[in-house]
């Protein structure tokens, strides 16, 4: 019997979404990177899997978003096919994954989407975490300013 382990999509979709983020320099992308990870889950929910799958090509004038609609086939593909031999291409990244989603069954189709869209809450919470900014204090405490009005 395999072991799961939970930390598993996890550790991978830090990881891949770290690459991303590493390779943008400009914050300006980072914030277009950050909404779309943020996204993933609830277009999956409302539109599916192969009509995000679809989206990647139409992003052609987004590169941001597009960068991480291809981040989240790679990552998925790298968790659902884990023993792909080396020399294999990830099933799920470029046309062939279109072709790969399309011809599952009604069943595996499902499942692949139920993965997907655990993956897909991994993208958003390390979306928040690695694309977080630092907060500015703008020289003001409101506490001790308050204190100081009240105390007059």
């Amino acid at each position: 019997m395999a072991n799961y382990d939970p930390r598993k999509n996890s550790i991978k979709v830090y990881q891949n979404l770290k690459t991303v983020k590493d390779s943008t320099q400009d914050a300006k992308h980072h914030d277009e990177q950050k909404s779309q990870a943020v996204e993933l889950y609830t277009y999956i929910a409302t539109w599916g899997l192969m009509r995000l799958k679809g989206e990647d090509p139409a992003l052609v004038n987004q590169i941001q978003k597009q960068k991480i609609v291809r981040c989240f086939f790679q990552t998925l593909g790298e968790l659902v096919y884990p023993n792909m031999p080396p020399n294999e291409p990830n099933p799920l990244v470029g046309m062939e994954g279109m072709r790969k989603i399309i011809g599952l069954s009604a069943s595996e189709y499902l499942g692949l989407t139920g993965v997907a869209l655990q993956v897909a809450r991994e993208f958003s919470f390390w979306a928040e975490a690695l694309y977080a900014k630092p907060k500015s204090n703008n020289g003001v405490n409101q506490t001790t300013n308050q204190a100081t009005t009240v105390g007059s």
